[in-house]
């Protein structure tokens, strides 16, 4: 897993918001690069 300071994550926004993306883009990108994913509503129903 890449690891990113909190100014390499505000650059990366950054740079996100003016190629136009949206706000849950930015962050779905980001989330991409760290290798973190929003849990699914199938293991939130498991636990």
């Amino acid at each position: 897993m890449e690891e990113m300071t909190k100014e390499e994550m505000q650059r990366f926004l950054i740079k996100e918001a003016q190629r136009g993306s949206t706000e849950i883009e930015a962050y779905r990108n980001l989330m991409e690069i760290l290798g973190i994913e929003f849990p699914s509503d199938k293991e939130k129903s498991a636990e």
